[in-house]
């Protein structure tokens, strides 16, 4: 039989988030069905807007019946809290220990309290998905029926954020009857649930060969839906130059104004085109220079839709636009994939770079003199 599990590689802009509360509504609008549906994502931004876009579709109310939590707020809510007599005390367990994310030897064995558990009671969250799976074989499959009992559906938002014990969880629920569905996009990999060296090979941009992992033992089946609803054609041509692989994107969004594509500009001409457009200053980290103007940075705008960003760009993106390749491309996707109509890139300099021709842009009673991004595949340089 098919699986009834569904893995869903979606890209930036199709609309992810409005199909998974609308599919989320539907089930429990089905009278046949009784259960609860959860859905779980890694960040508190993404439960932000899972709230509001169920709000939008459910006449400005959330539904009693769609729990929508953090990952880490599943993990110890629905697996640990209610098991942990299975590792430590009764009511032992408070909240989270998130000091000791990257760098920190357990050398506590597995089954341990200690390797789970700090003094103070609180999960070591490196070890979180790896304490849920040990409860579940300690309590000889309790902690995942109890979860059947509860949900009949259970959606898991930004999959590519997902690591190590987190997929093993994930494969443990594909066998459950409860039917999964995971969504996410592997371009926009810039987090990680856990830090850790397990399923390594899974990890980030890799993780689509874990599902087509799970694909091939029957547990899950893939979709694709990789046409993009929120920007132009020359955006989309710009994203997939950023990070080209056989998944490159397309767009059906077909609206047009006055300033649309991607531009390189001069430093000496930022104050005058973010007067005039208003763009969102987009940077890579604190350490890129904005000449001032208010920014976010590329990892804190994933899940955001801007209509025109202006890109400070550190010494690698630069370093693309000059002809070089791109590595890491993940954080730059996520920038470039933003904005509606336009991307402006500021430079000390402009390239001598085909992907690349020269424009003159009219802002009120002034020009400027920029360079537009053209269609075809950007330079692979060196």
């Amino acid at each position: 039989m098919p699986s009834k599990n569904l893995v869903k590689l979606s890209a930036a802009g199709s609309g992810k988030t409005w199909g998974i509360c609308s599919d989320a509504l539907s089930i429990v609008n089905d009278a046949a069905n009784k259960k609860k549906v959860l859905i779980t994502t890694y960040t508190n931004k993404g439960v932000e807007a899972i709230n509001r876009e169920i709000k939008k579709q459910n006449f400005g109310v959330l539904s009693e019946r769609i729990f929508i939590r953090s990952w880490y707020q599943f993990l110890l809510h629905d697996l640990i809290r209610p098991y942990q007599s299975f590792v430590a005390g009764i009511n032992k367990i408070k909240s989270f220990d998130f000091s000791n994310m990257y760098g920190e030897i357990n050398y506590f064995a597995k089954g341990k309290s200690l390797r789970y558990i700090n003094p103070q009671g609180n999960v070591l969250a490196n070890h979180a998905s790896e304490l849920a799976i040990y409860l579940n074989s300690q309590s000889n499959g309790m902690v995942v029926e109890r979860l059947e009992k509860i949900y009949s559906h259970i959606f898991i938002d930004e999959i590519q954020d997902m690591a190590g014990n987190d997929l093993e969880l994930i494969e443990l629920l594909m066998d459950s009857a409860i039917i999964i569905t995971c969504v996410g996009d592997n371009k926009q990999a810039t987090f990680k649930t856990h830090n850790t060296q397990k399923r390594k090979k899974y990890a980030g941009k890799n993780i689509w060969f874990f599902f087509n992992y799970l694909e091939s033992k029957g547990k899950a089946n893939i979709e694709y839906n990789l046409v993009s609803r929120r920007f132009n054609q020359r955006i989309c041509q710009f994203a997939n130059a950023i990070f080209p692989n056989e998944n490159n994107i397309s767009t059906c969004m077909k609206e047009k104004t006055e300033h649309d594509g991607v531009f390189l500009i001069l430093r000496d001409d930022v104050h005058i085109y973010y007067n005039y457009f208003k763009p969102v200053v987009l940077k890579y980290d604190k350490k890129t220079s904005t000449d001032g103007y208010s920014s976010l940075n590329f990892g804190q705008c994933k899940g955001m839709t801007f209509e025109r960003v202006l890109i400070y760009p550190n010494k690698t993106l630069i370093d693309f636009i000059f002809g070089r390749k791109l590595n890491s491309q993940q954080k730059y996707y996520v920038a470039v994939t933003r904005p509606k109509y336009s991307i402006a890139i500021v430079l000390d300099k402009f390239p001598n770079n085909p992907s690349y021709q020269t424009e003159i842009i009219s802002l009120g009673g002034t020009k400027i003199t920029a360079k537009r991004f053209i269609e075809g595949e950007a330079s692979k340089g060196d």
